[in-house]
């Protein structure tokens, strides 16, 4: 999630609210390239190219299922927190694509002999592994520095519905497990305890890669780091490590191109784009 460079809707978050969250088949090589849902033009000439924004917000939270959780003691009084409808359009979206994905692992792996190296899976994070949902409502869908990390550093995300069920399927099937995110290194500690509550277990625990443009291959890009490249390159640094990403998954296009991978999965995310 980290750096949002295009958000949806412009709307400011104060200081004081920060405070409020202490507490698909089997085809090799396809990549997409494009959303199913053309986007609006850069430089419109007319309303009528662009969705209302109060329209796509209430189909969004159609399309989730929107369901409130539990309410938390925050410092500053209590707050009900909005999460997905385990039987609603997403969730239900989710598995289809999960059951490809599972199909495409299992294949694969009765194939292991054509792997160029130790065959691994590789997993974004947010609205990839684990579902933001809750803070982009508590934010109404604004990206502030802040207060995401409050929510991260408190591990408060739950899982992307499906998906810790759909990595212990790649386990079992023999793959390695990389889990590859734009959060920044200051972030590890809060996101480690999310992806382990979360049930991605912790025998992967040194296979999570943060954003941390010291490491040696982001030298080329350094000190800006475009999310496509980040990412491609640092997947072009796990197979130099002797391994063959067969499967990578993400719930944005930047997540997916740029090659290293056998194949791609791209998870439904309507909320935000990362360029």
């Amino acid at each position: 999630m980290t750096s949002r460079f295009t958000r949806m809707f412009p709307h400011a978050v104060t200081a004081a609210a920060a405070a409020v969250v202490v507490l698909i088949l089997f085809v090799p090589g396809a990549i997409a390239h494009d959303s199913a849902v053309p986007a609006p033009p850069a430089q419109p000439t007319s309303a009528d190219q662009i969705q209302n924004i109060d329209q796509v917000k209430t189909a969004i939270k159609a399309y989730y299922g929107d369901t409130l959780t539990s309410t938390l003691d925050p410092v500053n009084g209590t707050v009900q927190l909005h999460t997905f409808s385990p039987s609603g359009a997403y969730a239900n979206e989710m598995a289809g694509i999960e059951s490809d994905a599972a199909t495409y692992l299992d294949k694969a792996a009765k194939h292991e002999k054509k792997f160029s190296g130790t065959p691994a899976v590789l997993f974004d994070i947010d609205d990839t592994t684990l579902n933001t949902y809750s803070y982009e409502i508590y934010s109404n869908f604004v990206f502030n520095p802040t207060t995401n990390a409050a929510f991260v550093n408190n591990a408060v995300f739950p899982a992307t519905p499906g998906m810790p069920a759909l990595v212990s399927h790649a386990r079992d099937d023999g793959y390695t497990v990389f889990f590859l995110t734009g959060r920044p290194e200051a972030q590890r500690a809060g996101t480690v305890t999310n992806l382990q509550n979360a049930g991605y277990g912790t025998e992967d625990k040194d296979h999570l890669y943060l954003k941390d443009l010291t490491a040696p291959w982001l030298a080329s890009c350094a000190p800006n780091c475009p999310t496509t490249t980040y990412k491609s390159l640092t997947r072009q640094h796990i197979e130099s490590l002797g391994y063959d990403i067969v499967a990578n998954f993400g719930d944005q296009f930047s997540d997916l191109n740029g090659g290293f991978a056998d194949q791609t999965f791209k998870i439904p995310n309507p909320m935000y784009f990362l360029p």
